[in-house]
């Protein structure tokens, strides 16, 4: 799945393509909805947060994301505009993700790659020079962490999953490496097992990692072939958010999310 940087990459760049301020004083929200249940995935494999993050990208993808959605349109409508922008990210740039490097730590290292790479690019800045929390709002809304717990009960039958407390798993391995001195960093690098997803912070885990060189990679489910980059699949995301949140914000009120998995970008077998 794309990792921290690149929603919130994403998410700025859609927002500018309709006309909105990214760094407005609703940022913090925003950034927030492009997350949506990622936050989950820095928790124990055992706590109901991961369980909400690793179902809410395989089954009921639409369902989940729309109920949470439509109960947080009177609370928030940018971290709603947010979880779309997830949405449709994913949906878009998993299916690559998965065909490079799988499900398991050497999916983790390439999304670290992916955030390198576009963080480079759009802002020519060492990853682990930012702050990442202060992206995001300094404290968690109680009415939206109340109406995600019973949107996460009512798809899902998950009892209690706590935004706070992902958000504090999050900022824990976030502590590990951002912000830390050189010397810290380098002694850090040194001991990290080849096999954690952090190492890509430190060094290069896949070549070429956004497929720059256009080589051929097979959908992990549907097998077909494509030569497609990453940033032809990010630039679809964008156009199809766009055109989406056009919609949206045109006050359309009978919108409805594809019913896609979020892993595969195929169809929901439900």
């Amino acid at each position: 799945m794309p990792g921290f940087w690149t929603h919130i990459i994403f998410g700025k760049d859609v927002l500018q393509k309709v006309g909105l301020d990214p760094d407005s004083e609703r940022k913090g929200e925003f950034n927030f909805g492009c997350l949506f249940t990622d936050v989950g995935k820095y928790c124990e494999k055992s706590s109901p947060e991961y369980s909400l993050w690793k179902l809410s990208h395989t089954t009921g993808c639409d369902a989940f994301a729309g109920v949470l959605c439509r109960g947080l349109e009177e609370v928030s409508r940018f971290y709603v505009m947010g979880v779309f922008c997830h949405f449709f990210l994913d949906l878009s740039v998993n299916q690559y993700i998965m065909a490079r490097a799988g499900t398991g730590y050497r999916s983790g290292q390439l999304e670290i790659m992916i955030d390198r790479t576009l963080l480079k690019e759009k802002l020519t800045v060492d990853i682990l020079k930012l702050r990442p929390l202060a992206e995001l709002p300094p404290s968690i809304d109680e009415e939206l962490e109340r109406v995600f717990q019973r949107a996460a009960e009512e798809v899902y039958n998950i009892d209690s999953p706590s935004l706070s407390r992902a958000v504090d798993s999050m900022k824990d391995v976030f502590d590990d490496y951002y912000g830390r001195s050189r010397l810290f960093l380098f002694l850090k690098g040194l001991f990290l097992k080849n096999e954690s997803a952090e190492i890509a912070f430190f060094r290069d885990t896949h070549d070429d990692p956004v497929n720059a060189r256009m080589s051929p990679w097979f959908h992990s489910i549907a097998g077909w072939e494509s030569r497609l980059t990453f940033k032809d699949l990010y630039g679809k995301a964008v156009s199809d958010a766009v055109r989406f949140l056009h919609r949206y914000l045109d006050g359309e009120e009978d919108w409805s999310l594809p019913a896609m998995s979020l892993m595969t970008g195929l169809p929901l077998m439900e």
